[in-house]
């Protein structure tokens, strides 16, 4: 039972945390999940391929700088898929959180060239 009020406990100040960073506009969001679901499916069609439209939340430290903590990976309308990966705790999740901004940086470069040069 007292993993149960540990656990809630937990949950209760994670999101008066986030309540207070919200309140503070020190959430940011860079959104490419719009700009890129409708060609993740063609794109996953072909063979060997794999992409995602991604979203990611960034919080605004005290130095002034953006701290990626969620990236969201969906697979697109067809496979109804999505993923949240997080900031690394271990060696597995240290890769899956590289691959994860790997994505977000290649929904990134997309849009700017796309978007910024065509």
């Amino acid at each position: 039972m007292s993993y149960l009020k540990t656990i809630g406990t937990l949950t209760l100040n994670f999101l008066l945390r986030i309540c207070q960073a919200i309140e503070a506009n020190k959430l940011f969001m860079i959104d490419y999940h719009d700009v890129y679901v409708p060609f993740v499916d063609g794109i996953n069609a072909l063979e060997g391929r794999k992409s995602y439209a991604t979203r990611t939340i960034f919080f605004l430290t005290p130095l002034g700088t953006l701290k990626p903590i969620a990236i969201e990976l969906s697979l697109g309308p067809s496979s109804g898929s999505k993923r949240i990966v997080t900031p690394p705790v271990d060696a597995t999740t240290y890769w899956k959180w590289q691959l994860a901004k790997a994505h977000v940086c290649a929904n990134d470069a997309g849009v700017h060239q796309l978007v910024n040069h065509w």
